[in-house]
């Protein structure tokens, strides 16, 4: 009997462990000059994901939590993505 409810409690640990990390939703603005940057694209380095700034210099990614380079044309900037934070704005 021990063995059994072992092996299940082994199982679904490592069901649960396996899952995926939650999205991040990374956003904010991106600045030069003190004003607002639109039609920027913004990518991640290494990835297919990209976004472009709206009007006020607004972006948006979702992002798994972890260590990310961002991409403003041709610019790169070190980005760290943390579970608890959502908002990044970048000055160029």
């Amino acid at each position: 009997m021990k063995r059994i409810f072992f092996s299940a409690f082994l199982f679904f640990s490592i069901v649960l462990l396996s899952q995926p990390s939650p999205a991040a939703e990374l956003s904010g603005r991106v600045f030069s000059k003190g004003a607002p940057v639109a039609n920027l694209t913004v990518a991640v380095k290494g990835t297919e994901t990209k976004t472009k700034t709206g009007p006020k210099g607004e972006y948006k990614l979702d992002l798994p939590p972890g260590n990310h380079t961002l991409i403003i044309r041709g610019e790169e900037f070190p980005v760290k993505v943390e579970s608890d934070k959502t908002s990044h704005d970048i000055q160029l």
